[in-house]
């Protein structure tokens, strides 16, 4: 999921396991741990080519193995940063301080683009959870350096380990509830599990999360904190256990639609859009064409209307052995189509993901899929990038057509 919602639940870990201990460093060293696994995507500063992002992305960083080995490194390395009496000296602390403070400000300014460019009510939420999340995280910093320990840390080695273990856990658990699917058995296999029940961005999974650790962060008693912490844990918890519960529905219906409009449908995937689990997506493979539909739970009635969408796989299949087509392909899993330009140029889209905005858009249905990639056959075989004209999808169109289908507007 987002990077906020990472840190949240991290944070929340650290809060559950060290913060009788520790107070409310807890809570920042934990909010650490918890994005540390998605620094996998630092690895796309040392390839030639963006589309291995998508192979190491959701990677090593994020399967059972590395939270078994990693997660007693982490916490020796704390533990010696600790024994060191590094946390004792301003100038580290300092340091360590302005550079989280800037990596609070980036995504801080990523989620106000996001509101510039969509304005809808559920940007806004996260924009003002995040800001009243940087009030504990700031101060919290800023007394790290102003406020230097006198005695050493009593903290265990094991304790550490536990914090990292459990925000390296939960971090891949929640992941793997995406469509974008976690590689938690490598390096054994690239296996990608995708529960496909909740969105990259849910507002009302982080919500509880986020405000249960600013009540904690305040609460001046160690009981109050840990209630506090576990309501907020509690009830993210019950809300992931409720997108199991909406999916299950949504297959039901997309199931009786398929059925009485005589769609003969090999398998499909149903995923909800971005920022809620009220406004579903399917993706509908038959034999000879894909099916699109949306589903809201706000709509008057369970009838979808499906969008017919070509496949075209034997534009590609003399690239099939080309190493790049191969991973868009493994990314894929068999839901993709391809469309060719006057120019002979190919667009691989990839149907996991649905498309951006609705049915009834101005924008042709061929610019609005998310994951789009461009692919130029030359004499050698074939060039491939993903495509990065944002321009094509008119977010100013895009947000409010979508804000009113999750109201049930068809």
């Amino acid at each position: 999921m987002d990077s906020i919602t990472q840190a949240a639940l991290g944070a929340a870990v650290g809060e559950a396991v060290l913060g009788k201990k520790i107070g409310n460093k807890a809570i920042l060293i934990g909010a650490i741990a918890g994005t540390i696994p998605d620094l996998d995507v630092l690895s796309r500063l040392f390839v030639d080519n963006q589309i291995y992002g998508l192979i190491y992305h959701r990677g090593i960083t994020h399967s059972i193995l590395f939270t078994i080995l990693a997660a007693p490194l982490f916490g020796a390395l704390t533990w010696w940063y600790y024994k060191k009496g590094f946390n004792k000296i301003r100038a580290v602390q300092s340091f360590i301080g302005v550079f989280w403070a800037l990596f609070y400000a980036a995504i801080l300014a990523g989620i106000a683009a996001l509101v510039y460019y969509t304005g809808n009510v559920f940007s806004i939420g996260m924009l003002l959870l995040t800001i009243g999340l940087g009030v504990p995280i700031l101060k919290t910093l800023y007394q790290n350096i102003k406020f230097l320990p006198k005695k050493d840390s009593t903290v265990s080695m094991t304790q550490w380990s536990m914090l990292y273990f459990f925000a390296f856990l939960t971090h891949w658990i929640i992941d793997a509830c995406t469509a974008y699917g976690t590689q938690i058995f490598e390096p054994f296999s690239r296996y990608r599990v995708a529960f496909n029940n909740i969105s990259i961005v849910d507002p009302l999974y982080t919500g509880p999360l986020l405000l249960g650790l600013f009540i904690a962060f305040f609460a001046k008693r160690a009981g109050k904190r840990a209630f506090w912490n576990w309501f907020g844990v509690s009830l993210s918890t019950l809300y992931m256990g409720f997108t199991f519960y909406a999916k299950s529905m949504v297959n039901d219906i997309v199931a009786r639609n398929l059925e009485k409009q005589g769609i003969e449908a090999e398998t499909y995937i149903t995923y909800p859009s971005i920022f809620n689990t009220v406004l579903w997506q399917t993706t509908v493979v038959t034999k000879d064409a894909y099916y699109y539909g949306m589903y809201s739970f706000m709509d008057e009635d369970e009838e979808i209307s499906f969008t017919k969408l070509p496949q075209n796989h034997d534009l590609i299949e003399k690239y099939k052995d080309d190493e790049f087509v191969g991973i868009l392909l493994w990314f894929a899993q068999g839901y993709y189509n391809v469309i060719e330009k006057e120019d002979g140029t190919l667009l691989f889209n990839n149907l996991r993901f649905g498309l951006m905005g609705t049915t009834n858009e101005n924008t042709p249905v061929e610019d609005r899929y998310i994951f789009r990639f461009i692919l130029k056959p030359n004499e050698k075989g074939i060039d491939v990038k993903q495509d990065e004209d944002v321009e094509r999808i008119k977010m100013e169109e895009m947000a409010p057509a979508l804000w009113q289908r999750i109201n049930g507007h068809k």
